[in-house]
């Protein structure tokens, strides 16, 4: 019996899959058909409604002067929230959560978890679980694509892949309609021109970031296997680092430079990526404004993404604390520092021949630079200095 509930499961799960990528498929011919702005996103919250079974769906603009998200198209919702309402990004807002992060968030039922706040237009709905899912339009994030479920609902790695390869089909359906407005003249024909070749190079990127998704994807299902708590955690470290990585490709395509990076961007998204599951701790980062080259900063991002993590698992006892991260550019002397601090327990000396203080020394190498481990009379705190132009 087991035996043929598990060959059930696997004929759902792949008709499942069959069914998503035969709604991937349509919606590439649709959006190819320069439908309007509007008519599209409606069609691709419909869509998305019909194919998972969830009647609540919606597609929410962002407004960076606002500082919200506004509900542009939605299936399911009550008279007056498309077109009108509003959602805030803040961290403890699953959509602002996506923004500051550009990735994927779940929630898998509100009422049983304290991470984020149940927001009234959701309370009013009855939305029990939900998945938001970034839109990307040219390199910046256009908004998100979210399904909002009346019934708590378990979102697998098949139904995160659909969405964010959905979303990413109707960013680019968007960006090639934003680049079909401009083109109504010879001087436009010719910005056209330049907007597919930046459209093929963002394509580039989007499966880069892609890759970085199906290496996730393959860690997860690696670690869903492996019984040891040992094995599992160093499996997750490795998770954490890809995910770094990630996290800069991502704000790569935010900035105007090809190859650079908005390093303070960068830092405070990375920062909130790495969860520290307790109340009673935070993380904060204080960070000047600098542009930096994806191959200076992807260290960088490990160095910290190392120290955090290091200070999570432990710095602290049931009291808990701060860990604040500093980045600091000093233009007279071309050098940058980052420092990561706790003011934690203290963990005394790093171990001799540690992976941590491998990859620490690895990266500061890397980074032309060095690792200072301070004496501090409460906590741990090190800083990594290297060269960095003005």
């Amino acid at each position: 019996m087991p035996r043929k509930t598990r060959s059930s499961d696997l004929e759902t799960k792949l008709a499942r899959l069959l069914d998503y990528q035969r709604a991937l498929a349509a919606f590439l011919r649709i959006g190819a058909e320069g439908l309007s702005e509007e008519r599209l996103l409606h069609y691709a919250v419909a869509q998305v409604a019909n194919v998972t079974g969830i009647n609540h769906t919606k597609a929410l603009c962002y407004r960076p002067a606002r500082g919200d998200l506004l509900t542009v198209a939605g299936v399911g919702w009550k008279p007056g929230v498309v077109g009108s309402s509003t959602l805030p990004i803040d961290r403890a807002s699953p959509g602002g959560r996506a923004v500051q992060t550009a990735a994927p968030v779940v929630v898998e039922n509100l009422a049983r978890q304290s991470e984020f706040r149940t927001l009234p237009i959701l309370e009013e709905h009855s939305i029990v679980s939900l998945i938001n899912v970034p839109i990307m339009v040219g390199g910046r994030l256009w908004g998100l694509l979210e399904v909002d479920s009346t019934k708590p609902r378990v979102f697998d790695d098949a139904d995160v892949g659909f969405l964010t390869a959905y979303a990413g089909v109707l960013g680019s359906a968007i960006q090639r309609l934003e680049a079909q407005e401009r083109a109504t003249d010879a001087k436009a024909r010719q910005a056209l021109k330049e907007a597919q070749a930046e459209v093929r190079l963002r394509e580039l990127q989007h499966r880069v970031k892609n890759n970085f998704q199906v290496i996730l994807s393959i860690l997860a299902l690696q670690r869903r296997q492996i019984s040891s708590p040992e094995g599992r955690e160093r499996l997750a470290s490795v998770m954490d680092r890809v995910q770094a990585i990630a996290l800069a490709h991502d704000q790569l395509s935010l900035t105007e430079g090809t190859g650079q990076v908005e390093f303070a961007d960068y830092l405070r998204a990375l920062c909130a990526n790495i969860d520290p599951q307790r109340e009673n701790v935070r993380v904060e980062v204080d960070a000047m404004n600098a542009v930096m080259p994806i191959d200076r900063a992807v260290p960088v991002g490990l160095i910290v993404n190392e120290l955090v993590t290091n200070s999570l698992k432990y710095a602290f006892d049931s009291q808990g604390g701060v860990i604040r991260v500093v980045f600091t550019v000093y233009p007279d002397r071309a050098e940058a520092c980052l420092t990561v601090e706790d003011n934690g327990k203290g963990m005394g000396p790093p171990r001799a021949g540690g992976l941590g203080l491998q990859l620490l020394e690895t990266f500061a190498l890397q980074l032309g630079g060095r690792a200072i481990l301070d004496e501090v009379e409460v906590g741990t705190r090190t800083r990594v200095c290297f060269p960095q132009a003005a």
